[in-house]
């Protein structure tokens, strides 16, 4: 027997996506507008791409409980942004980035006859920086950052015979502290460490979520 049905179960923070979306569009309009000072090597537009482990959660609605599986995998993804360097080596910005990795997850409850593929292999992701420029050589930028990643997540439910089929969406809040250390006039090498977590409301899960250490290291150009 095969029953269809459509679950979405939304964790993170929507107002962060909102706020970050405005700040993404002002970043690239004060970027694009203004001419950017020389001397300040991390203002401008830039692209870069990173690798490294990230926190995967998938979810799936089975008899009123959310049905979690969880772990980290390894994933690339490539990055745009806007930033802008002002006089005091302040450094604020905004960044969208798009990647792959093998998001696939599997849980097996041989006690309740359960068996739940989450199947991804992508995401998504939208956030704001904030840091400040060290050295008297200004070439080293430490940094925070604070940004929402969102995943899609195709389910199926093996229980007692019966499959079910539904979608998740699962938004995981992502904060975190980075070095980057510029290589040469537009081109700069970054490294973060740090960890994310989801939001499940008051809905009961199957599983404590864990916060594990996220680190990712990757290459910019500016422009």
């Amino acid at each position: 027997m095969s029953i269809e049905s459509l679950s979405i179960v939304r964790g993170g923070a929507r107002r962060l996506t909102r706020l970050s979306l405005v700040g993404v569009v002002w970043m690239v309009s004060v970027a694009s507008a203004v001419a950017q000072p020389a001397g300040r090597p991390f203002s401008g537009l830039y692209l870069g791409a990173e690798i490294g482990r990230l926190n995967v959660i998938g979810g799936a609605l089975v008899n009123s409980e959310d049905t979690l599986a969880q772990d980290t995998r390894r994933g690339i993804t490539g990055i745009a942004g806007a930033r802008y360097q002002f006089a005091s080596r302040v450094v604020f910005g905004a960044e969208i980035g798009y990647g792959r990795e093998d998001g696939d997850l599997q849980l097996a409850d041989a006690a309740r006859q359960l068996d739940i593929t989450y199947d991804n292999d992508a995401h998504w992701r939208i956030g704001v920086t904030a840091g400040v420029v060290m050295g008297a050589l200004r070439r080293t930028h430490t940094f925070v950052y604070l940004s929402e990643l969102s995943r899609n997540f195709d389910v199926t439910i093996v229980q007692g015979g019966v499959v079910m089929t539904q979608r998740d969406e699962q938004g995981l809040l992502r904060y975190g502290v980075g070095l980057e250390q510029l290589l040469s006039g537009r081109l700069s090498v970054r490294g973060t460490l740090g960890s994310s977590r989801a939001d499940f409301g008051d809905r009961r899960t199957n599983i404590e979520v864990e916060r594990p250490i996220e680190a990712a290291i990757g290459l910019l150009v500016r422009f």
